[in-house]
């Protein structure tokens, strides 16, 4: 009888622990910890994203290009790109577990902290982004302040959303140098130093007729220049991208700093500061007979900056006075 018994307990143990085993669903992983995409991007004020290797960038709304990164006018491509990463970023999958101490050494080594704030400074979202998974199909994510990384991605796109969020220093800067509206520059002039009979100064008078004058006294007298002739040429001035900032070639800059430039341009616009560029020629063999010309750099922002612009979009700005 005790034995029988003993028998129909465990008979009825087993029974409970297959049903448990059948119906038993693991507990959700705690929706925050699953929490990357933030949908209502246009409540963020404030985007501060840092890497291990002392990186920082810090981003706030504001600007001619909307968003302004470290106090200048930031990136519209690189921003278009972040903003849409920070929208619609979402867990892909679960790694396996075999791979999660892996994961989670990797994005406490090599993770990029990115945190968004409100206007009120209060934060969003924080987490870490990792390095992409195998075929670049995914990228490692971490929440702060969790153990369980996740494999996150953006839906209807393929590749490593890290890119999204590594640039460093003036990759995070618009290349847009000149911005100017042609009803509101007020003069325009250009110096060549080498060929001073090909300076000129473009001015717009009270009654809005404008006069060009040689940079050389006495070479010839101010005339008036059409209206339409004129406001061609600061069209040219609307939108003007460099080609890069390349602030890290020192030497570069050191040995521009000792030549005259090429040219050197000054645009005046109604409320705002002279702009001043001083233009050098990059040839691709400098030290040979054959000065093919590459490209040309630039030293503007008062001489703060160093950019290297496109032989094609730069050209059309170095008009003479003979071209007139």
């Amino acid at each position: 009888m005790k034995r029988t018994l003993i028998l129909l307990t465990a008979t009825l143990l087993l029974a409970g622990l297959a049903y448990l085993a059948t119906t038993y669903t693991p507990p959700a992983p705690d929706a925050a910890e699953r929490a990357f995409g933030y949908a209502d991007t246009k409540d963020i004020a404030r985007i501060f994203i840092a890497d291990r290797e002392g990186n920082q960038a810090t981003f706030e709304r504001g600007g001619p290009t909307s968003w302004r990164y470290n106090d200048y006018p930031a990136n519209e491509n690189a921003m278009k790109n972040l903003l849409q990463a920070l929208e619609r970023l979402e867990v892909q999958r679960l790694p396996p577990s075999a791979a999660v101490p892996t994961l989670v050494r990797s994005l406490a080594s090599a993770g990029i902290l990115v945190q968004l704030f409100d206007a009120s400074g209060n934060k969003l979202r924080g987490y870490y982004i990792g390095g992409g998974t195998n075929g670049e199909t995914g990228t490692a994510a971490i929440v702060e302040g969790s153990n369980n990384p996740y494999v996150v991605h953006l839906p209807m796109w393929t590749g490593n959303v890290r890119h999204r969020f590594n640039l460093r220093g003036d990759e995070w800067r618009s290349k847009e140098l000149y911005h100017a509206d042609p009803e509101r520059v007020t003069s325009l002039s250009i110096e060549y130093p080498r060929q001073q009979n090909k300076g000129f100064r473009l001015e717009r008078s009270e009654e809005g007729t404008f006069q060009l004058s040689p940079l050389v006294r006495g070479q010839a007298p101010a005339r008036e220049v059409p209206r339409g002739v004129a406001e061609g040429i600061l069209s040219r001035y609307e939108s003007y991208y460099i080609s890069r900032w390349e602030n890290g070639d020192t030497a570069s800059i050191a040995a521009a700093r000792e030549r005259l430039p090429f040219a050197i341009i000054r645009l005046q616009e109604v409320g705002k500061a002279e702009q001043v560029a001083r233009i050098f020629p990059r040839y691709r063999w400098p030290d040979t007979p054959d000065q093919t010309l590459e490209a040309y750099t630039a030293l503007v922002n008062d001489d703060r900056d160093w950019a290297l612009l496109a032989v094609e979009t730069t050209q059309p700005l170095l008009l003479g006075y003979d071209s007139f």
